[in-house]
């Protein structure tokens, strides 16, 4: 099924939206634990001309997506598979190994270097929370973008009150 949904942009629309993508992601992934985690899939990064964003299976079916998609992937895979979505190297890993958390807190975050009163160019990422701690996760740089650099994993923000 196609769906085309046009919106003047918002910041803060386009982050309902992709949190929504995310927990419907998590659902699916919640429902069909035997599809393969977002960094095990053999998706790519691959830049798009226009917008689409793809629930959980529509982005294995494609094998690609751009920023947007693959960090509602990401964080829906976070919040239904919790400390099994964790690698070594990924932030935060060895916390949640200790503490095997069900889910773990993840959302989408935008990214610019534009004035907030001017329109500019978005990169999506993931924040993510492992105990008292934030990390973020690039699923573009990890999947191809910029491939020049090397994969990042994630690294903390701060710790949380």
């Amino acid at each position: 099924m196609r769906i085309a949904v046009k919106l003047s942009f918002d910041e803060g629309a386009a982050l309902r939206l992709l949190h929504w993508l995310a927990g419907e992601n998590a659902r699916i992934l919640r429902a069909r634990p035997d599809l393969p985690g977002l960094y095990q899939s053999g998706v790519v990064y691959r830049r798009e001309r226009d917008e689409t964003w793809c629930d959980y299976i529509n982005l294995l079916a494609q094998g690609h997506e751009d920023c947007d998609g693959l960090a509602a992937a990401r964080a829906g895979e976070l919040l239904a598979r919790g400390w099994r979505a964790l690698r070594p190297g990924d932030g935060g890993y060895a916390e949640a190994q200790r503490s095997r958390p069900a889910s773990i807190r993840a959302e989408v975050m935008l990214r610019t270097r534009s004035p907030a009163s001017r329109p500019g160019l978005y990169h999506c990422i993931v924040r993510y929370r492992v105990g008292g701690t934030w990390y973020r996760d690039d699923p573009s740089t990890r999947l191809g973008m910029n491939r020049e650099r090397r994969r990042q994993p994630a690294r903390p923000l701060r710790r949380a009150a």
